[in-house]
């Protein structure tokens, strides 16, 4: 079936809004962004792209203000030590946050940072001997959880036309690095004595994040779910592809084949130097990768020399700082949509201007407006 051609009036408001967030990163509001007349919706479009077919636009990824609807709902308290609270329900009052930290997944104390994220306390690991770590750590009661409520705040806020995309703060590593310190979780994973018991451990945080999805998924409209998984620092990996893929990829796998199963999509969010472990992603049979970063490496020759993979790549905007021309943006867009429309790419919220995102605000209808127009002579 042939496409519509583009027409200018799809990027002309509805009249309607998608609900927005009362905080956002470091507490900053993000307003609810108009609904645009598109010929179809943004999880559609998505869709395509993860089926190895064009896409009718480059979708913008992220966690607001894109085609991906960001849900970090208050039920998980990481989120809550995050300050990434993305849901339906009220403002949130993070005054005091920190003085029931019992409250918290596994009991662990956490440093909130001033843009939001949360880091461990170090020294202080919860976990002292990987051998005995029922001893020390259980994994959280999910059914002292209030699902009802859960379900009840957040129809609107999932009833729209977006990616609606589940995200889970600390993975498999990230949560074996906030338990054990960094340097003992990874020797946890080469160790031949105590890799046994790291697999014991991994089992059962495998169980207990597929228990979590899976009961978030039978409450709220979910398509897809993004997990933390930071395997890289910024001048290598933390540990070797072949460690990764003994170590992490068997429970990636089991996370995603769940989600498949239940009719959702997976995204694993690495930040760091990962270039040796891509191709653990295809291993684990990973969706979509994404990241927040300035770039330790040529993401774009990494995504062309992949682009017959059938995966998505999260690849980060250029810099169009507020002072660019109305011309000099629109052919940064323009250059944009040519690099990588073979490819198959989300565009990343942010672009990094001295560790800080920025995001020039018509340059993604400029990506949408080009990339429609190099698009719309595919037939679906």
């Amino acid at each position: 079936m042939a496409r519509p051609k583009y027409d200018p009036k799809e990027l002309e408001p509805t009249g309607e809004f998608y609900p927005g967030l009362t905080e956002g990163f470091g507490g900053m509001p993000i307003p609810p962004d108009p609904i645009l007349q598109r010929p179809i919706s943004a999880m559609e479009n998505i869709q395509l792209l993860v089926d190895g077919k064009r896409p009718y636009w480059i979708p913008v990824g992220g966690f607001f203000n894109a085609d991906v609807q960001g849900f970090r709902p208050r039920i998980n308290p990481d989120n809550i030590a995050n300050h990434q609270i993305f849901d339906g329900g009220p403002t949130y009052d993070y005054t005091g946050y920190g003085d029931n930290i019992k409250s918290w997944w596994f009991d662990l104390e956490w440093i909130t940072t001033d843009i939001g994220g949360a880091m461990f306390m170090p020294g202080k690991p919860k976990i002292p001997d990987i051998t005995e770590w029922e001893k020390y750590v259980s994994m959280p009661d999910l059914d002292k959880m209030d699902w009802d409520e859960l379900e009840a705040q957040n129809v609107e806020y999932l009833g729209t036309g977006k990616m609606n995309q589940l995200g889970i703060q600390c993975g498999l590593w990230e949560r074996m690095m906030a338990l054990m310190d960094v340097s003992e979780a990874a020797v946890a994973l080469f160790d031949e004595d105590l890799k046994p018991h790291a697999h014991r451990f991994l089992d059962a945080y495998c169980n207990f994040l597929i228990d979590y999805i899976g009961r978030v998924k039978a409450r709220c409209n979910i398509d897809c779910v993004v997990i933390h998984e930071d395997w890289a620092h910024q001048r290598g990996p933390f540990f070797s592809a072949a460690t990764a893929s003994e170590m992490l990829v068997p429970y990636v796998k089991r996370i995603v084949d769940f989600c498949h199963a239940n009719g959702m999509l997976y995204e694993i969010h690495m930040c760091g130097a990962v270039e040796k472990l891509i191709p653990c992603y295809f291993e684990a049979g990973v969706d979509m990768w994404s990241a927040i970063q300035p770039l330790l490496y040529d993401t774009g020759a990494i995504v062309k020399k992949y682009k017959d993979q059938r995966f998505v790549w999260g690849i980060t905007a250029p810099l169009i700082t507020p002072d660019y021309s109305e011309a000099d943006m629109r052919q940064a867009a323009k250059d944009f949509v040519e690099e990588y429309k073979d490819c198959n790419i989300m565009v990343s919220f942010f672009s990094m201007d001295e560790g800080f995102p920025g995001f020039h605000p018509g340059f993604q209808n400029a990506v949408y407006e080009y990339s429609r127009i190099a698009f719309e002579d595919f037939e679906d």
